[in-house]
């Protein structure tokens, strides 16, 4: 239900937009019978599966009617269910390729340090995985914030997850699109302003008007951390990052700042777009 709330709070015209829920439930565990009594395992599995189906399409009622109360049109809303056949993780890759979705949008519960230790989230193991479109992490999202912030380096990461924002916000004139870049020393002003250029002709062939459009020079211990300084500061709704930055002077690895900003955004959606991204699909 995070996910829902994000994408509620974050689109203010609705009625264009089109969702899909989907619920993956796990396979039913197995259960150790005699091996004659196969009437009553047959009986205790198929019972197991109403019960994970039925659970789900109560989640996934109230998660439409969420998403129709705040005002999407419920023709454009669909829910799916599925049995898990991959894990969890590979399942939700799958659908959302095969389903040409623009964005895949998960809702993740915060961790402490303690349990990363020991859970391999979701999350975590499907940003691990090469994919072929931008994911959304809602890690407790909060109502009025606005815009989005884009962290830029010149990468083609960095300029895929700016058209993805262009695509996204085009049609939302109520968010407005902050693109930051945090220097060092080994580079000229001259080059990263020309990251800011490419950036910003990406949201302007997508219909962003210039004026919604602002630049940023920022500065602190990492990227990551300056990043998140920035998207509590200024209240931002997104955080937006390739995943795998360029290398070498004047860049910053993206992978490492899309990993600390997974682990340490709340607040904010994190957007990710890997860099075998299909946007616009």
């Amino acid at each position: 239900m995070q996910a829902v709330r994000f994408v509620n709070h974050f689109f203010g015209q609705k009625h264009a937009v089109r969702l899909t829920l989907l619920y993956v439930a796990p396979q039913p565990p197995a259960v150790y019978l005699d091996d004659s009594d196969v009437y009553h395992r047959k009986r205790w599995t198929e019972d197991w599966k109403r019960g994970q189906e039925h659970r789900a399409q109560e989640l996934l009622a109230q998660g439409k009617t969420a998403l129709v109360d705040s005002g999407f049109l419920a023709k454009g809303i669909s829910t799916k269910f599925i049995f898990s056949q991959y894990g969890s993780a590979k399942d939700l890759i799958q659908e959302s390729a095969k389903g040409h979705f623009d964005a895949l949008v998960l809702g993740r519960r915060g961790l402490s340090r303690f349990e990363e230790l020991f859970v391999d989230s979701v999350t975590k193991r499907i940003m691990n995985e090469e994919l072929s479109f931008p994911i959304w992490v809602c890690q407790r999202p909060e109502r009025r914030r606005k815009n989005v912030l884009v962290a830029v380096d010149g990468s083609e990461p960095c300029v895929q997850i700016a058209d993805h924002v262009g695509f996204i916000v085009a049609d939302q004139p109520e968010q407005n699109v902050v693109l930051a870049h945090i220097p060092n020393s080994q580079i000229p002003e001259s080059e990263y302003q020309g990251f800011f250029e490419h950036a910003l002709a990406s949201l302007l062939e997508n219909g962003v008007s210039r004026e919604r459009i602002q630049t940023k020079v920022l500065s602190g211990a990492s990227p990551a951390f300056a990043l998140q300084q920035e998207a509590d500061t200024g209240r931002y709704a997104v955080v937006a990052v390739g995943r795998t930055g360029a290398s070498g002077p004047g860049y910053f690895s993206m992978g490492s700042v899309s990993r600390t900003l997974l682990a340490k955004l709340e607040g904010a959606a994190l957007w990710v777009s890997p860099s075998l991204c299909r946007l616009k699909s």
